[in-house]
């Protein structure tokens, strides 16, 4: 019993299984359990114990409804008489009566506490979200070919200074935290675009001096970052970079012979001499996208880590599912046999002491680490990300899209610079929650996982909100994963899973 998820009552959690240990998940409040083997059986058998009716109602029982009396604490009768007595007979023939008796009476108290609700439908609350961020699509160019890329590198989609500041003062006025009531918030501009950024480094350095001045003279939280290959970024680069206040990080795909299989055009010798000399790494992070040939975790995580970087995350490709370097049905398995081994060694640097590596990890942007954090501090989501709702991006012809992989595609135009955003196409985008998706309104892992990728869902499906099964399978198992890592560590070493309850 290595691997096994079951919905119960409908969506209104699910019972899974990894390493021998079963667990209970709350769809409704995220919270989770471990429970025993009978706990299990009872809630993937016995559907009525979680519903509302049941405790401290009439409800019903051996399929005929009958009044009950509030259930006294230790009335055992009437907590054995839950369970019709055919069932109750079977199940004496595995358990006592004692543990079926204590299991029924944890579950009113759950239920009792809270921790156990029926899974509703919410209406989306207001949400402050703190960041806002513009991606400038700056240019599509790139010095490198990489296998997976989906962006059309021309010199048709290069951005003029002049747009990108069109384009941050719209974001600013229009669109950020003060258009929103959040005065307190960060504005990103993001100048990665869809290709290799350091090509156009006089943009880049023109358009920061722009956001330094705006940021001076509105008095504001702003600034710039980037995400390069590498290839040109020398210690006088990355020197320059850390002058001008621009943040940055580089993306490779784990050890040499892989990352220049996958990128074609790649130095990874002259990209590893570039890291190496940058004077500091303050803010310095590492990223590989890996793939369905790509993805034994540890090693991936252990060739950027040896760069020393504050971050290092890792992030599933984009591609469609029949294409060979894919996350897809055939290789899935495989994918999660990687995510069990990378969790186990995440563990044993946990607890061996090595904080420095764990922290490298949940502080990035790496697709596991998401999970993690959810599930550390399990808190509803309503979005699978931010694009369309607190992002945006904005192309060389002043198009306003959900995100740079939209370039060109009309699918995930939101409006133009100098016209606005649609308010049609903005109400869209915010009414694209959990549930409000007709195809994740009933999936138990909704408020922890929030949706696809819509540029995942776009490239496979042709819908923006369509999940791919796939991805589906990865991101549920990833939660699943995560809760069997913190109950874990809040066994065996409470004093860790307190520590990081206040760092993370």
């Amino acid at each position: 019993m290595k691997r096994e998820c079951k919905i119960i009552n409908g969506g209104d959690g699910a019972v899974f299984s990894l390493f021998g240990q079963s667990f209970l998940f709350s769809t409704n409040t995220l919270m989770y359990f471990p429970i025993t083997e009978c706990a299990r059986e009872l809630l993937l058998k016995e559907s009525s114990l979680l519903e509302n009716k049941v405790f401290l109602e009439p409800g019903e029982i051996s399929g005929e409804r009958q009044k009950m009396e509030p259930l006294e604490a230790d009335s055992r009768e009437a907590f054995l008489s839950l369970l019709p007595k055919e069932h109750l007979s079977d199940y004496l023939k595995r358990y006592s009566e004692d543990e079926i008796y204590f299991t029924l009476k944890k579950i009113q108290e759950l239920k009792q506490a809270g921790s156990l609700v029926k899974a509703g439908k919410i209406e989306k609350p207001e949400i402050k979200f703190g960041d806002y961020c513009l991606k400038l699509v700056q240019s599509t160019r790139c010095n490198l070919n990489c296998s997976y890329c989906f962006s059309k590198k021309s010199r048709d989609f290069d951005m003029s200074v002049e747009t990108a500041k069109k384009a941050i003062l719209f974001f600013v006025d229009n669109f950020g935290g003060k258009a929103n009531g959040d005065e307190n918030c960060r504005y990103i501009i993001d100048l990665t675009g869809s290709g290799e950024p350091l090509l156009r480094l006089d943009f880049i350095l023109e358009v920061n001096n722009f956001v330094q001045e705006l940021k001076k003279e509105r008095n504001i939280n702003i600034f710039c970052q980037l995400a390069t290959n590498g290839m040109l970024l020398t210690k006088k680069m990355s020197s320059l970079l850390k002058k001008n206040s621009i943040l940055f990080g580089v993306s490779l795909d784990g050890k040499k012979e892989i990352s220049e299989q996958n990128r074609a055009g790649l130095k990874y010798d002259l990209v590893a001499k570039n890291i190496q000399e940058m004077e500091n790494k303050d803010f310095f992070g590492l990223a590989a996208t890996y793939s369905g040939n790509n993805h034994d975790f540890v090693e991936i995580f252990k060739s950027l880590y040896a760069f020393n970087p504050e971050v290092v995350g890792m992030k599933p490709v984009r591609l469609v599912e029949n294409d060979p370097n894919s996350i897809n049905m055939k290789n899935i398995e495989e994918v999660k046999n990687s995510y069990d081994m990378f969790a186990k060694w995440l563990y044993k640097q946990l607890v061996s002491g090595n904080t420095k590596l764990f922290r490298a990890f949940l502080h990035s942007e790496d697709y596991f680490a998401r999970f993690m954090k959810i599930m550390l501090h399990p808190v509803r989501i309503f979005y699978r990300c931010a694009a369309g709702v607190s992002s945006i991006a904005v192309d060389g012809k002043e198009n306003i899209l959900i995100c740079p992989a939209f370039i060109g595609k009309k699918e995930g135009l939101l409006g133009k610079v100098g016209e606005g955003i649609s308010l049609d196409k903005k109400d869209k985008m915010e009414n694209l929650y959990a549930d409000k998706i007709s195809y994740c309104k009933n999936c138990w892992a909704r408020y922890s996982c929030g949706g696809e990728c819509f540029a995942e869902a776009f490239l496979n499906n042709g819908k923006i909100e369509k999940p791919v099964p796939v991805m589906c399978e990865l991101k549920k198992y990833l939660i699943q994963l995560s809760i069997f890592f913190w109950t874990t560590l809040r066994f065996s070493r409470d004093d860790l899973y307190r520590q990081c309850l206040v760092e993370y």
